[in-house]
């Protein structure tokens, strides 16, 4: 049986997997980004591999401070506003108060380094009308990039079974949960084809800005180097002003601010 189109945003063109990859306009923005992170990362690469989970989460975390302080989440939506705006089919905007920035190590096994598949509505009801916006920051290639299910933005969630696991390496409210990971990951277990998994083509300088319902996730960094990226959530205010609108992980994960 054929799945019909969500009747209500965000809207995004036809057969396009609700995954639209724009270029960032201001490549002076995308410049300071770069070297922000890497001003907290200068050591050898070797001595970041070496470290225990919750030093470098903590350092991961520093840095995310600061590119939150420098309003990076603002910058970057007023970058593309015109885009959201006709996604979104609103003038009327919030921004996720903070980002998330990833710093994949290589070479990490049976540790949470990465968020694995899922959708936003797993960790906030209401939050699939947000639209999410990645940014690749640096070491970022097509084997190691984040990847998708086309068109899974129309499964419904009643069709996804998960499981819920404890993650001891993550507790609530420390450094891991601080950067994105999290403390209680929810798995996918049955109701999704992964075999038709693909990888976001997007360059350093673009971003993917795509449904916050559709079935993603990053892959295991298989490379030697440190895999960067960013990202946060933009929602139409009319969207957010629901009382379905909550989160279900974080108390402050899908806080959302006007633009």
């Amino acid at each position: 049986m054929q799945q019909k189109q969500p009747t209500e945003g965000p809207f995004f063109p036809p057969n396009s997997s609700a995954i639209i990859i724009t270029k960032i306009a201001s490549t002076a923005l995308i410049d300071e980004v770069v070297k922000t992170v890497r001003s907290y990362f200068t050591l050898p690469i070797s001595q970041y591999i070496e470290m225990d989970a919750d030093s470098y989460r903590t350092l991961v975390a520093e840095a995310q401070d600061q590119l939150n302080k420098r309003y990076f989440t603002r910058l970057l939506t007023n970058d593309q506003l015109d885009l959201l705006m006709d996604v979104l089919a609103t003038k009327h905007i919030l921004i996720q108060r903070n980002l998330c920035l990833r710093a994949t190590r290589p070479q990490i096994k049976n540790l949470q380094e990465f968020v694995g598949w899922h959708r936003e509505s797993f960790y906030g009801i209401g939050v699939e009308r947000c639209v999410n916006f990645w940014v690749p920051i640096a070491n970022v290639n097509v084997e190691n990039t984040l990847r998708y299910i086309p068109d899974s933005h129309l499964i419904p969630d009643d069709r996804l079974e998960i499981i819920r696991v404890e993650d001891a390496s993550t507790p609530k409210h420390s450094s891991g949960h601080k950067i994105g990971l999290r403390y209680a990951p929810k798995n996918i277990i049955s109701g999704v084809d992964f075999s038709q998994a693909r990888p976001f083509q997007v360059k350093v300088g673009e971003a993917a800005i795509f449904s916050g319902a559709l079935i993603h996730g990053a892959a295991e960094n298989s490379s030697n180097l440190i895999r960067f990226s960013m990202d946060f959530r933009v929602i139409a205010k009319e969207a957010y002003g629901g009382p379905e609108i909550k989160p279900s992980d974080s108390s402050s994960f899908f806080s959302f601010v006007p633009l």
